[in-house]
C-alpha cells in the first residue's frame, strides 16, 4: 500500500511529467543548437584596408564569456537547467494547490460516508459546483443514501406493523383463555372454541402472508410455464362474491413464472376487488395476451380513491378504512401483489375509477 496520499501522488505525477517534458525539451534544443547551425567566430586578427590589425589581448575570461561554440552550448545548457529547476519547483507547488482544489469534494464525500457508517442515514453530501465526475459521484452517493434511508424506514415500519398484527390475535387469545379460566362454569365452550379458531386462523393468515411476501422479495426459485388463464378460472371459482357481481373475460395466456406465486397474485386481486366493494357493486377480471406482454386487469366499484391513497395501499399493513366484517384483512394483499409482480419483472399499474373504485393492471413479459 502506498504511503502517499492521493493529493501527494497527483502532485508528484504532475511535477514529474513537467520535469520529464522539460528535460526532453532542453535536450532537443541542445542537440539542435549543437548540430544544426554553423558557428562563425572572428579570428584573432582581422584585415582592415588590406593591413593586418592585431586583435587586442583578451583579459581574464569571465564565467559567462562566450568566445566559441562550446561556450554557447555550455551557457545554453546552464540557463536551461536553471530555468527547468525553477519551473519544476513551481510546477510541484502549483500541482499541489490544484490537486487540493480538485480533491476537496472527496473530503465532503468521506465525511458523509463516516456519518452514514455511524448510523445517520439522513446525511447527504449536497455537493455544489460544475457537473463533473466528482459531482456525479456525489449525486449518485446521495441517491443511494436516499434509497437506503427509505428502505430502512420501510423495514422499520414493516417490523413494527408486523409485530402489532401478530401480537393482537395472541393477546386476544390470551384474554379469552384468562376469562374462561376465571369463570369456567359460565363459558359457552362451542362459542369460545369458534372465537379461538377464528383468532388462530387470523394469526396463520398473517404468518402465511408474511412468508409469501418474503418469498416474493427473494425472487423466483421455481419458474416455468404457467397457464395464467387456468389460474384465474380456479381463483374466480373459489371466491365467494356475495352480493358483488363478478364477471370475467379471460383469453388463453401462458407466462413464465412461479405458478404458486401467480395464483396468490390473482387471488389477492380478486379478493380485494370483492372485499373492498360496496353492497351490490361490480367487479371484473380481464386477461389478454399479445406477442409482447400478458395483461391481467381487475376492476371494481367501491370508495373514492386519490393518488395519495394509491401510494399508501401498496405499503404493508396499511388500510384506508377501519377493519369491518366486510373489509376484514391484514393489509398485505396489494404489497404481496407488488412483490410478486416485481419478482416476475412485470409492471403494476393502478388508477382510481371515476365514481369510486380501483383498476389494477398487471403486465407480465411474454
Amino acid at each position: 500500500m502506498s504511503r502517499f496520499t492521493v493529493r501527494t501522488r497527483l502532485t508528484l505525477v504532475h511535477g514529474g511529467l513537467f520535469v520529464v517534458a522539460g528535460t526532453a525539451l532542453v535536450a532537443f534544443v541542445y542537440l539542435l543548437m549543437r548540430f544544426a547551425p554553423r558557428y562563425v567566430f572572428p579570428t584573432p586578427a582581422a584585415e582592415e584596408g588590406g593591413a593586418r590589425v592585431p586583435t587586442p589581448m583578451p583579459t581574464a575570461a569571465a564565467p559567462l564569456d562566450i568566445s566559441d561554440k562550446e561556450d554557447v552550448l555550455r551557457t545554453l545548457l546552464l540557463f536551461s537547467g536553471l530555468g527547468l529547476a525553477v519551473l519544476g519547483v513551481a510546477a510541484l507547488a502549483l500541482g499541489w494547490w490544484i490537486s487540493g482544489r480538485v480533491l476537496a469534494p472527496l473530503h465532503d464525500i468521506t465525511a458523509t460516508a463516516r456519518a452514514v457508517a455511524s448510523g445517520n442515514l439522513h446525511e447527504r453530501i449536497g455537493l455544489q459546483g460544475p457537473a463533473d465526475e466528482l459531482k456525479h459521484l456525489a449525486d449518485t452517493f446521495d441517491a443511494m443514501l436516499a434509497r437506503l434511508d427509505a428502505a430502512f424506514e420501510a423495514q422499520r415500519r414493516f417490523t413494527a406493523n408486523a409485530s402489532h398484527e401478530l401480537r393482537t390475535p395472541l393477546a386476544t387469545t390470551r384474554t379469552m383463555l384468562q376469562v374462561a379460566l376465571a369463570d369456567p362454569e359460565g363459558q359457552d365452550l362451542p362459542e369460545l372454541g369458534r372465537r379461538l379458531l377464528e383468532t388462530n386462523q387470523r394469526s396463520i393468515d398473517i404468518t402465511e402472508a408474511l412468508l409469501t411476501l418474503t418469498r416474493a422479495d427473494h425472487g423466483l426459485t421455481a419458474a416455468g410455464p404457467a397457464d395464467l388463464a387456468r389460474l384465474v378460472a380456479e381463483v374466480v371459482a373459489a371466491v365467494d362474491p356475495g352480493d358483488v357481481t363478478l364477471t370475467t373475460s379471460v383469453r388463453p395466456a401462458t407466462v413464465v413464472g412461479d405458478a404458486t406465486l401467480l395464483r396468490q397474485l390473482v387471488g389477492n386481486l380478486v379478493t380485494n376487488a370483492v372485499r373492498h366493494n360496496h353492497p351490490g357493486g361490480r367487479a371484473e377480471v380481464r386477461l389478454t395476451q399479445d406477442s409482447f406482454a400478458t395483461r391481467l386487469t381487475v376492476t371494481n366499484t367501491g370508495p373514492l380513491l386519490s393518488a395519495a391513497d394509491l401510494a399508501l395501499i401498496v405499503e404493508p399493513f396499511h388500510r384506508l378504512a377501519p377493519r369491518t366484517a366486510r373489509t376484514a384483512g391484514h393489509g398485505l394483499g396489494l404489497p404481496i401483489v407488488r412483490s410478486i409482480v416485481e419478482a416476475h419483472r412485470g409492471v403494476l399499474a393502478m388508477r382510481p375509477v371515476p365514481g369510486g373504485g380501483l383498476e389494477v393492471t398487471v403486465t407480465l413479459p411474454g
